[in-house]
């Protein structure tokens, strides 16, 4: 990602509850530094506040954020992102 925090500040997100975003910034951004055995205790622990905090996205806001992530990552991210989509593709 070229800088972390840039597509935070896209117009396309505007509309997107800042708590959302925070949370998609924190799920991306800190779980890159976790060693692999950190990762399952940190997703576990960023679902049960998500919940906590009723975080849930549309689809539209989906779609706008996959969009504006895609505009900001590198090659190299943009090709994992892309591996990481086509496994939740139906069919």
């Amino acid at each position: 990602m070229k800088n972390q925090a840039d597509w935070l500040k896209d117009p396309r997100v505007n509309d997107i509850d800042p708590a959302k975003l925070q949370f998609l910034q924190k799920l991306v951004f800190e779980m890159q530094k976790l060693s692999d055995k950190e990762k399952l205790p940190f997703l576990m622990a960023l679902a049960s506040g998500s919940r906590k905090k009723n975080i849930s996205f549309s689809e539209a806001e989906v779609s706008t954020i996959i969009e504006v992530l895609r505009d900001y990552s590198s090659a190299e991210d943009l090709s994992k992102m892309n591996r990481v989509l086509s496994m939740f593709k139906p069919g």
